[in-house]
């Protein structure tokens, strides 16, 4: 394992991390949210995210410096990750299975069509977030969408001929699934803008919001007192397990890998209820679902090897900055892209310049050490003249560390020269 890079190493932490998340939201499906059918989809999908924002509400004020300088874009990523993932998904969802459990639609139908979600998030993450892989990543990403397939429909009780599509179940499945696909999407570009305490505090705290309004609109709101002690517990258990819990970990993850691979490592989700279905209820799984399982676990370690996105180019306008670089004693020039779908950090990078090339440092994110909010700068070694007004074409190179807070403006432009000395 030494030779693994820190790089790879962050992808198959991330990937581990999302794979537990799935874990936990296997557990719910299969053991605890059939348990709450008695109940409106919605009043579940709005007590299961008032209790965790409650659990996660502290991570709203730790995070308040960062979160106040959103940008437009990211509070309407903040706002589809809510609404979609947070709302629209899990009340399709679980009206889809509710559908199933009481023989209203076949489960075949929801499966099928649920593990649509890959494909609308690979699709997403190429168009929206530009991530471009390597072509071994999406044959194994094929691979493993197939297996996931063969998995669900090994089942004895699960076969093609029972999928029915012209049914209202088959609808709420294929709406959860573009909602949970894309949610992966624009979470990924929260992640990279925000730390993933913050971006799960505000996923529940606006899908709170949200559901609030639907259960007033559709009057489920005073069915609360109909929850019974059973009930509660069961809702708990969400908040420390599938919901709040699994969302922390997921979004810890998703930090750390590309939206593509994500969706895929989400995959562990229907292999871990199948196994846990096993497991606990005894029902054994055919030759073909063993065959189907081991394949996904064997795509599911290619992907998240051959997960690195290639090299980012992107063009940008210098614009008139705030003087900060200036003060440290570093010329450097504000570009007019805080919206880039990269992870903040500090990158190498080379830079062409009116047909010249340069090598430089990029700085994207928030300013911590002056408590400004994000900010794209960029240093040119060995360059004279003036950029303003000039536009430059960056390609990032590698990121060289994450942005931080430094205790005062000497400590941070001592670690400036030791980024410098990393161009040599």
């Amino acid at each position: 394992m030494s030779d693994i890079t820190p790089a790879k190493k962050k992808l198959y932490v991330g990937a581990l991390a999302i794979m537990l998340a799935a874990f936990l939201w296997s557990l719910d499906g299969t053991f605890i949210r059939p348990h709450l059918y008695e109940l409106s989809a919605s009043l579940v999908v709005f007590m299961e995210h008032f209790l965790g924002f409650m659990l996660l509400s502290p991570f709203l004020f730790l995070g308040w410096h960062r979160i106040r300088h959103l940008t437009t874009t990211d509070w309407a990523a903040v706002l589809w990750v809510s609404a979609f993932g947070g709302l629209l998904g899990t009340i399709m969802i679980t009206k889809a299975f509710f559908a199933a459990f009481a023989f209203e639609a076949s489960l075949a139908t929801i499966v099928i069509l649920q593990k649509l979600q890959p494909v609308f998030a690979l699709a997403l993450a190429a168009v929206i977030l530009k991530e471009r892989l390597s072509y071994r990543f999406y044959l194994w990403a094929a691979l493993a969408v197939a297996a996931a397939y063969v998995l669900a429909f090994g089942a004895a009780d699960l076969r093609v001929v029972n999928v029915v599509l012209e049914n209202k179940a088959a609808l709420y499945a294929l709406i959860a699934a573009f909602a949970f696909g894309s949610s992966t999407v624009f979470g990924k570009r929260l992640t990279n803008h925000l730390d993933f305490r913050s971006v799960t505090v505000l996923r529940f705290g606006v899908t709170t919001i949200l559901a609030l309004a639907v259960i007033l609109i559709t009057d489920d709101l005073w069915q609360v007192a109909t929850i019974n002690a059973a009930q509660w517990q069961l809702l708990f258990l969400i908040v420390f397990s599938s919901g709040a819990v699994a969302l922390f970990i997921y979004y810890f993850g998703l930090k750390l890998v590309p939206a593509s691979v994500a969706t895929i490592a989400e995959m562990f989700w229907p292999l871990s209820a199948i196994v846990l279905d096993y497991v606990i209820n005894g029902n054994m799984l055919t030759p073909l679902q063993f065959a189907a399982s081991a394949v996904l676990l064997i795509a599911m370690y290619f992907v998240v090897k051959s997960g690195q996105t290639s090299v980012r180019t992107f063009r940008a306008a210098v614009i008139p900055g705030r003087g900060v670089g200036h003060s440290l004693g570093f010329a450097t020039a504000n570009l007019d892209k805080v919206n880039l779908d990269i992870a903040h950090g500090v990158y190498v990078v080379r830079v062409r310049v009116n047909e010249r090339e340069y090598r430089g440092l990029l700085h994207f994110g928030y300013l911590e050490t002056f408590k400004l909010g994000p900010s794209v700068e960029l240093y040119l070694k060995d360059f004279t003249g003036n950029l303003y007004g000039v536009t430059v074409e960056v390609e990032i190179v590698k990121k060289l560390r994450e942005v931080r807070r430094f205790k005062d403006s000497t400590a941070l432009r001592e670690q400036i020269y030791r980024d410098v000395a990393a161009l040599s």
